[in-house]
């Protein structure tokens, strides 16, 4: 007989900005609204050397390296968030009236994305065990505004995890679990 409490099914928060403890740091941004769920997952690339012999069949692998991804859509649309993680992002206000905000997004080539970590916690669950800690987290965002009827306005935010070289272990990608723990 299967353990049913073991099944966990629902949205996610996605935290970007945590100290070493999963701890918010007080610049952190919060998205606690997500369309269809947050995924992540890595990706491993190889090398994969042949001989004579086999012809193209490898005869070994090799890891050459790991990235994480995190995806998710939400109709949290508060651009003075996007400033946070988005170094093409400005915020202008008015001189006159404090009131008067208008954001505004440079298309130029050459800005490094900021990195902080992150954590994906599903929705309703205080477990840390369940918990994903991004090590180093770049956030690549596009706008996709669609005005659609019977369809929220959403972004979509698409997140890199980088190895962190001065991590212990180096090149820690993620964490699975409660990232307290120790040895």
């Amino acid at each position: 007989m299967s353990d049913v409490d073991k099944i966990y099914a629902g949205p996610g928060i996605f935290k970007w900005g945590v100290d070493e403890n999963g701890v918010l740091l007080p610049d952190a941004v919060i998205i606690d609204l997500t369309q269809g769920g947050i995924r992540f997952y890595t990706e491993t690339t190889y090398f994969e050397p042949t001989t004579d012999q086999t012809g193209t069949a490898p005869v070994k692998s090799f890891s050459t390296g790991t990235i994480g991804r995190v995806e998710f859509e939400t109709p949290d649309t508060d651009f003075e968030k996007v400033v946070q993680f988005n170094s093409n992002a400005i915020k202008v206000v008015d001189a006159s009236d404090p009131d008067k905000v208008k954001y505004q997004i440079t298309g130029l080539a050459g800005r490094e994305l900021p990195r902080k970590r992150a954590v994906i916690e599903p929705q309703g669950i205080t477990d840390p065990s369940r918990f994903i800690y991004i090590e180093s987290c770049g956030i690549k965002f596009d706008v996709n505004a669609q005005f659609m009827l019977d369809d929220n306005q959403k972004f979509p935010i698409n997140g890199m995890a980088y190895p962190d070289l001065k991590a212990t272990p180096r090149g820690l990608l993620y964490t699975w679990g409660d990232i307290t723990a120790t040895a």
